[in-house]
């Protein structure tokens, strides 16, 4: 399970912020798309999913069996 609650991610460079707010939880056989016109932050936000990069603000929430 991943669960994210008011998850707030600036763009460190010009301070953009890419995405405030963002919350939803993905469980056991669910399927997402991340859809968006080019450099509005997809592989950013993927990267802050993965770890990659860190949020500035809200909640994050990984279950055990998470890959």
């Amino acid at each position: 399970m991943l669960q994210i609650k008011d998850v707030t991610l600036t763009y460190k460079k010009d301070m953009r912020e890419l995405v405030s707010g963002l919350s939803f939880a993905l469980n056991k056989g669910d399927k997402a798309a991340v859809i968006g016109e080019e450099g509005n932050g997809k592989s950013t936000l993927l990267n802050m999913l993965c770890g990659e990069l860190t949020y500035d603000d809200g909640d994050f929430f990984v279950g055990q069996n998470v890959r």
